[in-house]
């Protein structure tokens, strides 16, 4: 990766550059010391090589933040894709059928459960795009910025309707439940009272 490989440079060039540097002045300082007829032009060239050393430091610490500001941008639009792509994914999942009968609707709602478990694996995730996001926007202006607003907007949106939906299959499914109860309920009572016409009508009638 580019930013690694600049890191490595930088940090061999900084040691060698250093100690190359520090020879030098040691012999300019000793050029000095020794009182050398051309003092002034020794300083003036020692000045001159610390200048453009902080100077060549200072470059390559611009670039080490250039590329690590690009490393960041990209990891956020690869984690905001992803995010979306598995939110969109778990939206497909999401099924119709509630069920025929209390059994299918009950089994329907323990699978809904787990499912629900699962996405809310995918909050963190969510999470961190926005987070990411907000301290991104900051650090950038103009269309830059209002790309980055687009990629968390279209995660949160996904996000929302994911929940939206899971919610309204939870509620779907409980109301599901209850009917069949309730029918199995009513059912049950039915033939009861029918059972208890049977013994009626079984008795002798009085004479």
């Amino acid at each position: 990766m580019l930013r690694d490989k600049f890191r490595e440079f930088s940090r061999d060039t900084s040691s060698i550059g250093q100690e190359r540097v520090d020879g030098v002045n040691g012999l300019a300082d000793a050029l000095i010391a020794a009182g050398h007829s051309e003092n002034a032009t020794v300083a003036e060239w020692k000045d001159g090589l610390n200048e453009a050393w902080a100077d060549l430091l200072e470059l390559m610490d611009t670039r080490s933040q250039m590329l690590a500001a690009a490393y960041e941008l990209q990891r956020f639009y690869r984690d905001a894709g992803q995010a979306l792509a598995q939110v969109q994914h778990k939206q497909k999942q999401l099924p119709d059928e509630v069920g025929r009968d209390l059994n299918t609707a009950e089994a329907m709602r323990r699978m809904h459960s787990a499912y629900e478990h699962d996405i809310q694996a995918l909050s963190a995730q969510v999470r961190q795009v926005q987070e990411d996001a907000a301290r991104l926007e900051k650090a950038y202006a103009g269309e830059k910025a209002a790309d980055i607003r687009r990629h968390e907007q279209a995660v949160s949106e996904a996000w929302a309707e994911l929940r939206g939906s899971s919610q309204g299959r939870r509620q779907l499914l409980l109301d599901t439940v209850e009917k069949f109860r309730f029918l199995r309920a009513v059912r049950d009572l039915l033939l009861w009272m029918d059972g208890v016409r049977l013994q009626i009508e079984g008795q002798e009638r009085p004479r």
